[in-house]
């Protein structure tokens, strides 16, 4: 067990006001992402904010500050998703984030730094592998099996480490989804579902804290300026350079966060 906060709802108590300057550009950023592609803000924000703030406290602040995100482009998602997949995905996720929170709530802040460097980087590598294209050759890439066996991993990876489990099944949808849109929109639906199991079981369990709230407010603009800006720049956006750019440097960012959970544990 661990305790994320001292009692108190003064935001980011802890830190220094560069500290929190240095948090509002993590957050710009990843939800800027977020926008752009409709995930994939999870990964720099814990990864870099795990670097300032307590692992399980950078976790949490993540969780409810993409709840005001998605609040932007729900509708969106809702309306665009491709449902003949995204229903056996969202069948499949909600038992694997219940089990995911368990092991999250049980970790000691070492080794969640450890395990989700791990994870993280094994998802990114995989992410430039064929392996979907592999398997599409084989199989039906949309039959439920798949499709449910990729939404359990990704529910237990969110509720453990709290990022990167879009990674594994927007693997999956590139292949699935018939274009770029629908991926996007797909994304967004499966993500806004994810975040509101995890909020449920996070507070049932009572990890959700007045100070964690009182951030969440605070980065509130920031959060909402980056994914409106990430929306209009999709709209723009050029081809897939970008998005292999990113891939590579979530990888180096990964590579360290692995370094630095070998030092606390060890």
């Amino acid at each position: 067990m661990f305790e994320i906060l001292s009692p108190g709802t003064t935001p980011f108590a802890q830190i220094s006001w560069g500290a929190i300057g240095t948090i509002a550009l993590i957050y710009f950023g990843s939800f800027f992402i977020r926008g752009t592609f409709g995930f994939g803000s999870g990964v720099p924000a814990i990864l870099l904010g795990s670097y300032i703030l307590e692992p399980h406290h950078a976790v949490l602040l993540l969780l409810t500050c993409s709840s005001i995100s998605h609040v932007q482009f729900i509708w969106h998602g809702v309306r665009h998703a491709d449902w003949g997949v995204a229903w056996v995905i969202l069948v499949f996720l909600i038992p694997g984030v219940i089990g995911g929170v368990w092991v999250f709530r049980e970790l000691s802040a070492a080794w969640l730094t450890l395990v989700l460097g791990v994870v993280i980087t094994a998802i990114v590598a995989i992410s430039f592998t064929d392996v979907m294209v592999r398997l599409e050759e084989r199989v039906n890439i949309r039959s439920p099996w798949i499709s449910g066996t990729l939404a359990t991993l990704s529910g237990w990876i969110a509720g453990a480490v709290g990022a990167g489990a879009n990674y594994l099944t927007v693997a999956y949808l590139r292949h699935a989804c018939p274009t770029a849109a629908k991926l996007r929109a797909t994304g967004f639906t499966l993500s806004t579902v994810s975040i509101i199991g995890r909020i449920i079981v996070t507070s049932i369990a009572g990890l959700i804290s007045p100070q964690i709230i009182a951030e969440t407010i605070v980065l509130a603009p920031v959060v909402i300026t980056g994914g409106w800006m990430g929306a209009r720049f999709f709209r723009a956006l050029p081809g897939a350079r970008f998005d292999q750019v990113f891939r590579v440097f979530l990888l180096l960012v990964a590579i360290s966060v692995i370094g630095k959970g070998i030092v606390q544990v060890t």
